[in-house]
């Protein structure tokens, strides 16, 4: 019986080992891997950018990949369908918990945390190139989606959902 005690706590350590490493490995920038757990989204600025409690602090995130028109809620100018694409992501992200995962850089030049959005298993990016709220903004070194997000954006422009209708040009 003490055998078979020492396996089933060799078992046990064993799983919460792996279990530790695999919620906390990748979370460096470069790696690309995911943040462990959701972290609750405080505030959408706009469309591809949103505050987030990361690591005990308020952090700005820009969404990586897209880019999402203007919306004149901080005195900027409008952009045709800004507001939709802020309003969408509102309802979406308001109150919610994400999952950030990184490319190479974890902060762009404004001090942004950089990443991909994942609200449970959907990557939030790409709904929204997809859905027409966004184009593909590749921006070099953090491509590693850009292809998808620029298939998405085909797929949208043919199809004329979102801003591709409603925006000329």
């Amino acid at each position: 019986m003490a055998a078979r005690a020492r396996w089933v706590v060799l078992a046990v350590c064993v799983g919460f080992v792996a279990g530790a490493c695999s919620s906390s490995a990748g979370t460096g920038a470069a790696s690309g891997g995911a943040s462990s757990g959701g972290v609750p989204v405080t505030k959408v600025t706009d469309g591809d950018t949103i505050h987030v409690v990361y690591r005990g602090h308020d952090e700005r995130v820009r969404l990586i990949g897209v880019n999402t028109p203007e919306v004149p809620w901080y005195g900027g100018k409008e952009d045709c369908y800004g507001v939709q694409a802020g309003l969408y992501a509102r309802r979406r992200l308001s109150g919610r918990s994400v999952r950030l995962a990184f490319d190479v850089n974890l902060r762009d030049r404004y001090g942004r945390l950089l990443a991909y959005v994942y609200v449970g298993s959907e990557l939030f990016n790409l709904t929204l190139v997809r859905l027409g709220y966004a184009k593909a903004d590749p921006v070099p070194p953090d491509i590693r989606l850009a292809s998808t997000f620029e298939r998405a954006e085909s797929d949208a422009r043919a199809a004329g959902r979102g801003l591709w209708s409603a925006c000329p040009g």
